[in-house]
């Protein structure tokens, strides 16, 4: 599947709001990583950043890869990345696969959402991957956000990294001129319960609101930063 064909489906809507040169994107907006999109659209109006989303409806859940997200199928995409030049892409990980049950009397059943813990976990997951090829970046916003969640865990090391790092060079992320931070958020920091059993975000979740504010901080601090740069001043 290619990205003009997610745009095609029924329900399936693009969000775009343009602001300063910095950006906040959701690109799995929506059922598929729940909260996301409100996320960055909290952040991005509270820093005075731009916002791209793809927002999924309820009753659709596709994940496209970031990679394949190409801006030729897109021209609102395409608006957005030539608009912005640094971006905060913004996902989620943890319960957000399916899985299909076999029931004696309703026949093949569809959990939404998969099992609540898998592949041997004991636990929720509790943190933040800090991908995007942009890594001065990535530590700021580990700073940001470390500060003000102390009790969940932060991974900005190359090295453990992993599957979630978004340093493919088509990953939007890192088609801007600054690249950027792909965001990956657990379940708790997105409104939806530490295992993701609520189906939509809860309003005024604590947690969430800290989250926004440390984007918006990182945001607010990019901007700063690249007009040092800009000025030919050295950034701090």
């Amino acid at each position: 599947m290619r990205l003009r064909d997610l745009l095609e489906q029924r329900g399936v809507v693009e969000e775009l709001e343009l602001r300063s040169a910095v950006g906040f994107m959701a690109l799995h907006g929506g059922s598929q990583d729940r909260g996301t999109e409100t996320i960055a659209r909290r952040a991005a109006e509270a820093a005075g950043a731009s916002f791209y989303a793809i927002v999924q409806p309820p009753s659709l859940r596709i994940h496209l890869p970031s990679h394949r997200h190409d801006p030729a199928d897109s021209a609102t995409l395409t608006r957005f990345l030539s608009h912005v030049r640094v971006v905060f892409s913004v996902h989620g990980f943890g319960r957000d696969s399916l899985r299909l049950l076999p029931d004696p009397g309703l026949g093949i059943r569809v959990e939404p959402y998969g099992p609540p813990l898998k592949e041997g976990r004991t636990e929720p997951f509790r943190g933040v991957i800090l991908g995007g090829r942009n890594r001065p970046l990535a530590a700021r916003v580990r700073r940001h956000l470390e500060g003000r969640l102390p009790g969940w865990r932060f991974v900005d090391e190359e090295r453990w990294l992993g599957p979630l790092a978004g340093r493919h060079p088509a990953n939007p992320v890192n088609l801007p001129p600054e690249a950027g931070v792909q965001v990956e958020l657990c379940p708790g920091l997105r409104g939806i319960g530490l295992y993701g059993e609520r189906m939509a975000p809860r309003p005024g979740d604590a947690e969430v609101d800290l989250v926004v504010d440390g984007l918006a901080a990182a945001a607010r601090e990019a901007a700063g930063v690249g007009a040092e740069v800009r000025s030919g001043a050295a950034p701090a």
